[in-house]
């Protein structure tokens, strides 16, 4: 792929992420299905099970740790509802998402949909930044 035009490079920015709105859907059937399978799925329901006991206890604090490219990858708004809903008690995170990341979305910039497999030398020509399979306008920065 070549990427030296502007047309190119507003291809590459057309898809912006969609952040996930937890409160749209029940997803209670797919962690309980999740429950009965094996590797992640089954983890995953395990840790519900465990966060559930961890809401029973009121003596407990549940503590939201975070790394990674959270907020470009859409799960911005799963931590914003976590908050404003009251299921965590503190968060301890990596800068990253609460410096770079959200603090870019929350000027009004976006995170687009991209691939891994792409020529980070044209990309940096035209301007585009890299977050594994994320890009940003480097020109918003």
């Amino acid at each position: 792929m070549k990427y030296e035009t502007k047309d190119e490079k507003k291809e590459l920015l057309s898809e912006p992420i969609q952040h996930i709105d937890i409160k749209t859907f029940n997803a209670i059937p797919l962690i309980e299905a999740f429950d009965h399978m094996a590797f992640q799925s089954r983890n995953l329901a395990n840790a519900c099970k465990i966060y559930h006991t961890m809401l029973e206890d009121t003596d407990c604090s549940i503590i939201l740790c975070l790394a990674g490219s959270l907020v470009s990858a859409g799960l911005k708004n799963v931590i914003v509802d976590m908050i404003r809903h009251n299921m965590i008690d503190a968060i301890v995170s990596t800068g990253a998402i609460v410096v770079d990341q959200d603090f870019f979305e929350g000027l009004g910039f976006k995170h687009y949909r991209g691939e891994i497999r792409v020529d980070d030398s044209k990309l940096q020509k035209i301007h585009v930044d890299r977050i594994y399979d994320t890009f940003i306008d480097e020109d918003d920065l």
